[in-house]
């Protein structure tokens, strides 16, 4: 007598939801259920949302091979915004790859911030110049082109690849023509001799010591030179300082983002540079994150 085959597993939606999330506590991951539930929006084209009128539905072995694919991804450590080739920045949205930095929550503090000290200083300013130094992905250049209706931006980069993401990004959320990247090595080649009206950063501020403590999503997969300056972390502060001095405009003001250790000797390294009105701002954790000075 033959015995019959057992029927293969048809696996929902939901199947795959309630596996994955058991799955991914147990191996320790944050969010597991998030985690989980975007991969799967990512692999069927679907909003989260439509992930819940969807639990009945089956995944074919084609389907369920590629999910499989993504989640060993996400099981490496991979960050989940590489994975899905995009993250959200101030309700907008930019491609991310391992050429760029990912976008943090924490930097939109620096966006904001930045965003109300123009509004109140420059609101009325025709031809409102900022420059943006170490653009990454171009969150905040993009960001900024695309909510201060008269501003330009100079956005600068050491690395050719993260210029041309950040070219794209600039395209795909219509503030191409705002923007001016260019391909510059600030701590050798400064942004030339134009005046602005406010300098933005957010530089690579790990320390050598710092860094081989960072977490392994970021450590091995995010762009070094992105993260660390290769010394005690405050190098770029320092260059930003000076230049700051002696290229904004009576009036303009410089925003930079720091470790949640640094604000005292950032606000010292500003002060010393002789501008004013030197002041911390706090990141959504209650951390000193941002420190802004006046020309």
């Amino acid at each position: 007598m033959i015995a019959a085959e057992t029927p293969k597993k048809i696996w929902t939606l939901l199947d795959l939801v309630t596996w994955g999330t058991t799955y991914l506590t147990e191996k320790g991951f944050d969010d597991p259920r998030l985690n989980i539930e975007l991969l799967l929006a990512h692999l069927l084209r679907l909003q989260r949302i439509q992930l819940y009128t969807n639990f009945d539905r089956p995944l074919s072995e084609s389907e369920l091979g590629m999910f499989k694919e993504l989640l060993k991804r996400r099981l490496s450590h991979e960050p989940l915004q590489y994975i899905l080739g995009e993250t959200e920045f101030m309700g907008l949205k930019f491609a991310v790859d391992p050429r760029v930095l990912i976008p943090r929550p924490d930097t939109e503090i620096l966006v904001e911030t930045v965003i109300n000290k123009i509004k109140k200083s420059f609101l009325s300013a025709d031809d409102l110049r900022i420059l943006d130094i170490g653009t990454g992905s171009g969150c905040i250049a993009v960001s900024l082109a695309k909510l201060l209706p008269n501003a330009t931006v100079t956005a600068i980069d050491m690395s050719s690849e993260a210029i041309e993401l950040a070219s794209v990004n600039a395209g795909r959320n219509g503030v191409l023509e705002k923007i001016s990247f260019l391909q510059k090595n600030f701590l050798t080649d400064h942004a030339g001799d134009q005046k602005f009206h406010c300098i933005v950063s957010n530089p690579p501020y790990i320390s050598n010591r710092e860094y081989g403590q960072l977490p392994t999503e970021v450590k091995e997969f995010e762009p070094t030179i992105a993260l660390a300056d290769g010394g005690d972390g405050l190098t770029f502060f320092k260059e930003i300082a000076e230049y700051a001095a002696q290229s904004l405009l009576s009036g303009g003001f410089v925003a930079v983002e720091h470790a949640f250790d640094q604000s005292e000797s950032a606000q010292q390294i500003f002060q010393h540079a002789g501008l004013t009105n030197v002041s911390a701002i706090k990141d959504f954790g209650g951390h000193f994150r941002c420190v802004v000075a006046d020309k």
